[in-house]
């Protein structure tokens, strides 16, 4: 790994409007100053509940969407600043694949016109040659190369992630958005479909950002983890110190709600309660209403609590953390 991050985000700030026929516009803050580094080779895990900000920051960064503050650098390049023809150029090397297969595959293509047609958008092929390159990756993807006369529905959901999974390496990317892609399927076939992500990451030595809620299928794939709650990043740390001494209350419960599989292992539970929507405060910890810190207080309710260094990179955002986590 290079010294420079492949990857940097710093301060990302995204507004949604909303407004109806008979209610005034209002505004709502998904993402709300996040700040991380990806290492070129690195998997990052960014996990939360649903709503809390995840898609919508991996999104902005790929430019789906747009940011309203913050920045987004790409191995040296500013991606705010890119437009048109750079801006498409540059989505060679980052590509997504989202969480619903069905959705995201065109019902009216056929599996290789799917696969191929980021071939021909940058030019990488056409004809006989794209041709082979789709039959190539299909097979990469643990398919036939007889199914690209195939259409999304004749599939099913794991074959369908499989072909979202060579659209996305057809154009060689180095960076890869992984969108809570194995939770829409069943759990055998979830266990295949990310044995054959790690296989691929390696393979290709690929940078990822990995989406999920379940810290199970984490714990297998991330190098680091960063945590999120109401569209800030509340912990951050290595996979394994993260797992070992988690240090957010949020984190920690989390963690408790992942189940296991011996049913004598009857470890007390802290369990999360209440709206994840509903802070309790107008200020201060957006965490208070839930946290069950033995220490809370109305200091909580003062101040929104920073990301600190608690170890070597390990961080955290609460006032009432003070494990050390730094090896005696």
């Amino acid at each position: 790994m290079s010294d420079r991050p492949l990857v940097s985000v710093g301060g990302l700030v995204v507004r949604h409007e909303s407004a109806g026929l008979f209610t005034r516009r209002a505004t709502k803050t998904a993402v709300a100053g996040v700040t991380f580094d990806i290492a070129r080779g690195e998997t990052l895990a960014l996990v939360g509940e649903s709503g809390c900000g995840k898609t919508t920051t991996a999104r902005a960064l790929l430019r789906l969407i747009d940011a309203a503050e913050g920045t987004m650098v790409y191995d040296g390049t500013d991606l705010r600043a890119l437009r048109g023809e750079t801006l498409r150029r540059q989505r060679k090397h980052m590509q997504i694949v989202f969480q619903d297969p069905f959705t995201s595959l065109n019902p009216r293509h056929t599996v290789g016109a799917i696969v191929g047609e980021g071939l021909l958008v940058h030019g990488i092929a056409k004809g006989d040659a794209a041709k082979a390159r789709v039959a190539t990756l299909l097979e990469e993807v643990g398919l036939s190369a007889s199914d690209e006369n195939r259409y999304p529905h004749e599939l099913s959901g794991g074959q369908r992630q499989r072909v979202a999974i060579a659209r996305a390496l057809a154009v060689d990317p180095e960076f890869l958005v992984l969108d809570e892609a194995v939770s829409a399927l069943d759990v055998t076939t979830q266990a295949q479909v990310l044995a054959l992500i790690l296989r691929l990451r390696d393979a290709r030595g690929l940078t990822c950002l990995f989406i999920a809620h379940n810290l199970a299928v984490v714990q297998q794939v991330a190098d680091r983890v960063a945590v999120m709650y109401q569209g800030r990043i509340v912990e951050m740390a290595p996979s394994r110190a993260l797992f070992d001494l988690p240090a957010h209350p949020y984190t920690r419960a989390m963690l408790d709600a992942v189940p296991v599989s011996d049913p004598r292992d009857r470890k007390e539970r802290t369990l999360l309660v209440g709206d994840p929507g509903v802070t309790g405060v107008q200020t201060g910890c957006a965490f208070y209403s839930r946290c069950s810190h033995p220490a809370k207080d109305a200091a909580c309710t003062t101040q929104q609590p920073p990301l600190v260094s608690l170890a070597t990179g390990h961080l955290a955002a609460c006032i009432k953390t003070n494990i050390n986590l730094e090896p005696t």
